[in-house]
């Protein structure tokens, strides 16, 4: 396996794991603050998760 590709695996993890910790936060909101508090960070955050996933499925596209 190249770097590239390992670099690429790495990338998604992350980006997955990053998806992941916004749902957990989401349900951490909803459950225990009854508040709208983390509702503007989690929208970043989902809209960065989104963005770091659109741009590496266009990179892994364009290094076939």
């Amino acid at each position: 396996m190249e770097d590239k590709d390992l670099t690429l695996d790495f990338l998604n993890v992350t980006v997955a794991h990053l998806m992941a910790d916004i749902d957990k936060m989401e349900d951490y909101n909803n459950a225990f603050l009854h508040e709208e508090i983390l509702s503007g960070q989690i929208e970043r955050l989902f809209l960065t998760a989104s963005l770091l996933g659109s741009l590496l499925n266009k990179f892994k596209e364009v290094s076939k």
